[in-house]
């Protein structure tokens, strides 16, 4: 359960951000669209919330920044040989923030503890490390990793509630790998739920070209395949079976994220490559299978949905989803979301994030005014996220999509030299 997120000096970010899962007052959708996390000490949480602005305001950057924490969690180790640099990219349009740490910070409940974790990191190193676990609602401190100049070396601070072989695991712990995955690495096992979280928990999917891995690895059980063609039959899209078929691909045409989801072993030159066939029976009986990339890309992006969002909502996992509205109608989006605040269908308490263009989804019968987020950009400030909630719209009467498209909540794009007509009903 993703209680926050926070990140500074990240690409678009130059100045710290905080996106919320908490619930903030207001009985609106509470029964649908809240629940109570089963951790000492933790506010009521969001089972959704929607980030919207215009391109090139910072919205899929914070997906990327959960992408490359998510990342370094999990194969510093494998990856962080040393020299070789990680992907941290700070903010680049002025000449201090090029030379400063990138920061990212994630507080979240697994197995019924909460757990703030964080680093601050350039691509060379790791610069600051920390975990505070809240296991009876009081703080314990189980990481403490500072860089010190000086000395070219890691200062270790007070760890005294990490049991086991720490200093071995310290000793281990290379400039560019995180403590986390080392000690884990080396079969730490106090620290599994932090790791194991960002590994089943966190599932983040978009338009970046990786293959739909979850919705395949499902369709090769039966009951998987049964569950993912059920999903798309509910969301208008009828197919009669599903199939995987593989292929080998040379290793080098995949960038080490991708490898990731396909559980590459390294010492392999070919990976391989599993693809969905589509199978639709005709009237005769006999079927007629189609290859992946002739059918739509709505069928496409529904089924790259379907492996994750199912196994969320079954088991109380997180989707981070870039750009719901690609490829989809409205209505379909919305039936995505409402899945997500359906007690039957969502009994685990699974969540969505979301960035998203669909001004359709800005309804207060579908979304808490809490559950609504704005990235603008700036050029010297670079990004600024920041809630609906900053704007103080009216509860239950006023017209978000209307508000937003006319400019009171900001994070619109400035179009010039042709009048733009703006027509929402209700406004």
């Amino acid at each position: 359960m993703l209680i926050e997120f926070r990140l500074s000096n990240f690409m678009s970010f130059r100045e710290s951000a905080k996106l919320s899962m908490v619930k903030a007052a207001g009985d609106e959708l509470s029964e649908t669209n809240t629940f109570s996390p089963p951790a000492p000490s933790t506010p009521d949480l969001l089972c959704s919330t929607a980030v919207y602005g215009p391109n090139a305001s910072g919205k899929s950057n914070l997906v990327h920044a959960l992408r490359v924490m998510r990342r370094l969690v999990l194969r510093s180790v494998e990856e962080g040989q040393k020299g070789k640099p990680m992907p941290v990219i700070p903010f680049r349009l002025d000449a201090t923030s090029r030379n400063r740490p990138s920061e990212f910070e994630i507080v979240f409940v697994n197995e019924g503890v909460r757990y703030q974790y964080g680093f601050a990191a350039t691509s060379e190193r790791i610069l600051e490390e920390w975990l505070v676990a809240y296991p009876k609602g009081r703080p314990q401190r189980l990481i403490e990793r500072r860089y010190d100049e000086a000395s070219d070396s890691d200062e270790w601070g007070g760890m005294a509630k990490l049991t086991g072989a720490k200093k071995v695991w310290q000793d281990a712990t290379r400039p560019n790998a995180l403590f986390l995955s080392t000690a884990i690495h080396l079969n730490n096992r106090q620290l599994a739920p932090v790791f194991e979280w960002f590994w089943k928990v966190l599932h983040i999917v978009g338009p970046d070209g990786l293959p739909p891995v979850y919705s395949m690895t499902a369709c090769e059980e039966a009951e998987g395949r049964r569950k993912i063609l059920a999903f798309l039959d509910a969301a208008d899209i009828h197919l009669d079976d599903i199939e995987i078929k593989e292929n080998k691909v040379d290793a080098k045409h995949f960038p080490p994220e991708v490898l990731d989801t396909l559980q590459h072993d390294k010492e392999d030159q070919y990976v391989t490559v599993k693809s969905p066939l589509a199978l639709h029976r005709l009237e005769n009986g006999e079927t007629e299978s189609f290859e992946w990339g002739e059918e739509s890309d709505g069928t496409k992006k529904l089924f790259e949905f379907a492996g994750p969002m199912q196994e969320a909502l079954e088991r109380g996992y997180v989707v981070v989803v870039d750009e719901l509205n690609n490829h989809l109608h409205p209505l379909l989006a919305e039936y995505l979301v409402q899945l997500f605040h359906s007690p039957e269908r969502n009994a685990a308490n699974a969540q969505l994030l979301l960035t998203t263009h669909d001004i359709s989804l800005l309804d207060q019968r579908l979304l808490r005014r809490d559950q609504v987020w704005f990235c603008r950009q700036d050029r010297k400030r670079g990004t600024r996220l920041y809630p609906l909630l900053d704007h103080s719209p009216r509860k239950g009467s006023e017209n978000l999509a209307h508000g937003y498209l006319s400019g009171r909540y900001g994070a619109t794009p400035y179009v010039k030299g042709v009048p733009l007509i703006r027509e929402v009903s209700g406004g």
